[in-house]
C-alpha cells in the first residue's frame, strides 16, 4: 500500500516591492510561478540551514571526545608526561 504525499498550503507577507522581486527573479530563473520559485528557494535554504547545524553539532562532538580523551591521558600518565597538542 502506498502512502498518500500530503501536501500543505502556507502564505507569506510581503510588500509591493517584494513581490515585484520575487515575481522578476522567477521569471529569470523560467519558473512556472513566483510561488514555485520561492517554494524551492526556502528548501534549498533549508537544507543548507540543517546541513550547516548538523556538521557543526558534528564538529562539536568530535572536540569534545578530543577534550576527553586528554583528560583521561592526563590522569593515566600524569600531567607532566602528556603533550597536549589541542
Amino acid at each position: 500500500m502506498e502512502k498518500e504525499n500530503k501536501t500543505y498550503s502556507m502564505s507569506i507577507r510581503v510588500s509591493e516591492q517584494e513581490l515585484e522581486k520575487l515575481k522578476q527573479a522567477a521569471r529569470l530563473e523560467a519558473y512556472a510561478s513566483y510561488s514555485e520559485f520561492v517554494r524551492r528557494t526556502a528548501l534549498i535554504k533549508a537544507d543548507d540551514v540543517i546541513k550547516k547545524i548538523k556538521k557543526s553539532r558534528r564538529h562539536n562532538r568530535n572536540d569534545k571526545c578530543m577534550r576527553e580523551d586528554v583528560a583521561q591521558l592526563v590522569l593515566v600518565y600524569g600531567r607532566r608526561n602528556c603533550v597536549c597538542l589541542l
